[in-house]
C-alpha cells in the first residue's frame, strides 16, 4: 500500500503535470527539422530572385552602352573650322558631312520673281473676274518688264507641275483670289498691298532663277487672256502679245546664287545651301567677289573614343555589381546565392566569349577589342593599351587605332552592309540578318509602267491655239488610280516638248492622282508622246481614254500601256522578294532582313554584313532580357518554387496540427485515468481508516 500511494502521489492532484507545456515542446521538437528546411529554402530563393533582379539590371545598363555604340552616329561625328567671312553664315554640320577643305565665295545671292497688278483696285473686296489661272514655272529670258515691252521667251521647268486657281462666285473679289493662290501651297505667296491709294496683288515665287512663273489666263466661258485689261486678265503674266497676256509688272526677276566652290563654279535656287558640301549647311547673305572662306570639316574622333572608353568602364562596372552575387559578398562576409547557379555561370561565360572572340563577319586586322589595345585581366575586367607610366604596358595601341585607322575601327563596332555593285544599294538589314558575305543576282530587271501613243497630229500645235476649253479633255488611270478631267489649256505652245511639259504638269495636277501619290513623266517622242509612271513594279501601269472631241489628236487614245515589272533576285541561290525596284530577303533565312535597291540594268553584287560589336553585344544581353527569355524563365521557376514552398508550409501546419490536437487527446485521457486514480485512493483511504486495527482512533 505505501507503493501504490507514493505512485498516486507523485502524480499529484488532478496529475500536477504542466500538460500543455509538454505538448508545446512535443510539437515544437517535431515541427523544428521540417520547418527549418522550409525556411532555408525560402531564404535561398528569395536571395536569389533578389540577385537575378539586380544582375538584369546590370545587364540593362550593360545594354545601353552596347546601344551607344553600335549607333553609327557615335562614330560619324564631324566638326569643322571656318574663317571669317561677311557673305557666309553657316547653321548645321551634320555627321554624314564630307570630310575635306573647301573654299567658298559668294557671287551673287539668289532672289524671288515678284510681280505686282498694273490694275489698282479701289477696295479689296473688289470683283477679280471667274475663270481659271494657271501657274507655270519656269524661266523667263533676260529683259521682261513692265509692258509694252517686246515679247519675252519663257522656257518652262518641265520637274515642276504647274498648277490652276479658278475664281468662281465663291471668291470672286481680289481677298478671294490672294486666299486661293495661298491655299493652294505651291510656293507661291499672294499679298494685297494699300499704296497709299489704291490696292494691288503682289505674287512672289520662290527663290530662283527657274522659279519664274508664267501666268495664263482661261475667263470664264473658255475666252483666253482678254486683251481689254479687265476681269481676270489683269493677272496675266505670258509670252504672246505685249500689253494682252503681261498685264502684270515684274517688280525683281528671280535670280540664283552664285558661288565659287573649290574654283568650281555653282549655282543654287536658294540663299540656304545644303547641298555643295555633303551635310555641312549654309546660308549666303550678301555678294561678295573676292572674300573666300575657308572651310576645313573632320572627323570629331574625341566622341567615339570616349564612347568606347565609356564602354569599358561600364563592363568593368558591370562585373562589380555582380560580384556579390556569384562571388563573396565583402559586406556580409557570404557567398552569392547565384555563385553555383547554371544560369549565371553561361550568361558570363557568354559575356567573356564576346569580348574576347572577333565579331561575326568582320575582317582585315582589326576584327577584336584585343586589335585596338583592349585587353582583358586576370580577373576578367578590361583595360585599355596606353601609354601609362604606372604600368609596365607601355604600348599605345589605343588611341593609334583611332588616330591611323579610324574607319576599321568603326566597322569593329557598328553594323555595316556594304555592296561590291553601286547598282545594288543596300538600304537596310534587319535584327535576324546573319553576319556574313552574300552573292546577289538580279534575274528580273524592275521596271516603270508605261503608255506610249500613237503618232499626234500634225498640226496639233497650231489647233490648240484655237482650241475650245474641253477639246483636249482626256482621263488617266496611274498606278490603279483613275484622275479626273485632265484639260490642257488651250493657246500657242513653243513646241512639242512644251506641250509635252503641259500634258504632265497637267495630270500631275490632278487632286485624285496627288493625293494617292501617282505621278507620270511625260515626254516627246519623234512624232508621239510617251506617258510614263514614277514608280517601278508590277502595279505600275498608265491608261487613258479620250473624252474631249479632239483629244485623239495627242495620239492619247483610249488604251492601257505596258506595266512595269517587280525586281527579281536571288540570295545565296534563295530567290528573294521584289517588291517594285526593292529585293528582300527571304525570311527564316541568314540574308533575312537585308533590303536592296536596284538600279535596272544591274546583273549582280556581292553583300557583305559585319554585325559590329555594338550589336553583337546587344542581340546576346537582348535576348537575356527579353519576355520568356532565360532571365525571365529563370525567374518564373524560383518563383514557381516559392509557391512550392507555400503549399509544403500548409501540408506541415495541417500536419503538426493533428498531431498536437492527437497530443492533446491523449494527455487528455491521461489525466483522465489519474483523476480516476485519485478518486480510487480517496475510496481506499477512507476503508482504510475504518478497518479493525487501522483507524486511526484504535
Amino acid at each position: 500500500m505505501e507503493v501504490g500511494g507514493n505512485i498516486i502521489n507523485s502524480l499529484g492532484a488532478g496529475s500536477g503535470i504542466d500538460s500543455s507545456s509538454i505538448v508545446k515542446q512535443l510539437v515544437e521538437i517535431e515541427k523544428t527539422f521540417k520547418q527549418t528546411g522550409i525556411d532555408d529554402d525560402r531564404k535561398k530563393l528569395d536571395s536569389q530572385i533578389s540577385d537575378y533582379g539586380l544582375l538584369k539590371s546590370a545587364l540593362a545598363t550593360l545594354q545601353d552602352s552596347a546601344k551607344t555604340l553600335q549607333n553609327s552616329s557615335t562614330f560619324s561625328t564631324k566638326s569643322a573650322d571656318f574663317t571669317d567671312s561677311t557673305a557666309i553664315v553657316p547653321s548645321a554640320l551634320g555627321d554624314d558631312a564630307q570630310v575635306g577643305s573647301y573654299t567658298l565665295e559668294v557671287l551673287a545671292i539668289a532672289q524671288a520673281q515678284s510681280l505686282s497688278t498694273a490694275a489698282a483696285f479701289s477696295s479689296a473686296s473688289d470683283e477679280v473676274g471667274k475663270g481659271v489661272l494657271t501657274f507655270s514655272f519656269g524661266e523667263w529670258d533676260a529683259g521682261v518688264g513692265t509692258p509694252p515691252d517686246p515679247p519675252e521667251v519663257f522656257t518652262a521647268d518641265t520637274s515642276k507641275d504647274s498648277f490652276d486657281i479658278t475664281i468662281d462666285d465663291s471668291n470672286n473679289s481680289l481677298t478671294g483670289l490672294r486666299d486661293a493662290i495661298n491655299k493652294a501651297d505651291k510656293g507661291v505667296q499672294a499679298s494685297i498691298i494699300n499704296d497709299g491709294s489704291d490696292y494691288r496683288l503682289v505674287i512672289t515665287a520662290e527663290s530662283g532663277a527657274t522659279n519664274e512663273l508664267q501666268i495664263t489666263v482661261a475667263e470664264d466661258g473658255g475666252t483666253p487672256s482678254n486683251t481689254d485689261g479687265s476681269d481676270l486678265s489683269r493677272f496675266a503674266f505670258g509670252a504672246g502679245v505685249a500689253g494682252a497676256n503681261q498685264q502684270m509688272v515684274q517688280q525683281q526677276s528671280g535670280a540664283d546664287s552664285s558661288l565659287v566652290v573649290n574654283g568650281l563654279a555653282v549655282t543654287r535656287s536658294s540663299n540656304k545651301i545644303d547641298d555643295v558640301i555633303q551635310g555641312f549647311t549654309f546660308n549666303v547673305i550678301k555678294a561678295a567677289p573676292g572674300e573666300v572662306m575657308s572651310v576645313n570639316v573632320f572627323e570629331d574622333k574625341s566622341t567615339a573614343e570616349q564612347t568606347v572608353r565609356d564602354f569599358v568602364e561600364t563592363f568593368n562596372a558591370f562585373l562589380k555589381a555582380v560580384e556579390p552575387l556569384t562571388g563573396l559578398n565583402e559586406e556580409t562576409d557570404e557567398i552569392g546565392s547565384l555563385s553555383r547557379d547554371a544560369t549565371t555561370k553561361s550568361i558570363m561565360t557568354g559575356l567573356r566569349n564576346i569580348i574576347a572572340q572577333a565579331v561575326p563577319g568582320s575582317s582585315g586586322d582589326f576584327s577584336s577589342l584585343a586589335t585596338i589595345g583592349i585587353r582583358t585581366e586576370k580577373d576578367g575586367t578590361l583595360v585599355i593599351s596606353e601609354d601609362d607610366p604606372a604600368t609596365t604596358f607601355n604600348e599605345d595601341i589605343f588611341s593609334a587605332a583611332f588616330a591611323d585607322n579610324y574607319e576599321d575601327v568603326r566597322a569593329l563596332f557598328v553594323p555595316e552592309a556594304t555592296s561590291s555593285n553601286s547598282g545594288i544599294e543596300v538600304n537596310g538589314y534587319g535584327d535576324n540578318t546573319v553576319a556574313g558575305s552574300y552573292d546577289v543576282v538580279i534575274t528580273q530587271d524592275p521596271s516603270k509602267g508605261q503608255l506610249v501613243g500613237a503618232a499626234a497630229s500634225g498640226t496639233l500645235i497650231a489647233d490648240l491655239v484655237g482650241a475650245g476649253a474641253n477639246d483636249y479633255d482626256f482621263t488617266i488611270t496611274v498606278d490603279g488610280v483613275a484622275s479626273g478631267t485632265i484639260s490642257l489649256t488651250p493657246g500657242t505652245y513653243a513646241d512639242r516638248d512644251a506641250l509635252a511639259a503641259h500634258i504632265q504638269s497637267q495630270i500631275n495636277a490632278d487632286s485624285l492622282l496627288s493625293a494617292a501619290g501617282a505621278d507620270v513623266n511625260v515626254v516627246w517622242n519623234t512624232d508621239h508622246f510617251e506617258i510614263t509612271s514614277r514608280s517601278f513594279g508590277g502595279s505600275s501601269n498608265v491608261a487613258v481614254q479620250a473624252v474631249g472631241a479632239s483629244a485623239g489628236d495627242l495620239g492619247l487614245a483610249a488604251g492601257v500601256g505596258t506595266a512595269g515589272t517587280d525586281v527579281k533576285g536571288t540570295f545565296n541561290g534563295v530567290e528573294g522578294f521584289g517588291v517594285g525596284d526593292v529585293l528582300l530577303a527571304k525570311l527564316n533565312t541568314d540574308a533575312e532582313g537585308l533590303k536592296l535597291i536596284v538600279e535596272p540594268g544591274t546583273a549582280s553584287a556581292t553583300v557583305n554584313f559585319s554585325s559590329g560589336f555594338g550589336r553583337t553585344l546587344d542581340d546576346l544581353v537582348g535576348q537575356l532580357l527579353q519576355s520568356n527569355g532565360i532571365l525571365d524563365e529563370r525567374d518564373k521557376s524560383l518563383n514557381a518554387q516559392l509557391e512550392d514552398l507555400d503549399e509544403d508550409q500548409e501540408v506541415l501546419d495541417r500536419r503538426i496540427e493533428a498531431y498536437e490536437a492527437r497530443l492533446m487527446a491523449q494527455y487528455q485521457a491521461m489525466e483522465s485515468i489519474i483523476n480516476s486514480l485519485n478518486q480510487s485512493k480517496t475510496m481506499l483511504n477512507g476503508i482504510l481508516d475504518r478497518l479493525p486495527f487501522t483507524s486511526s482512533s484504535s
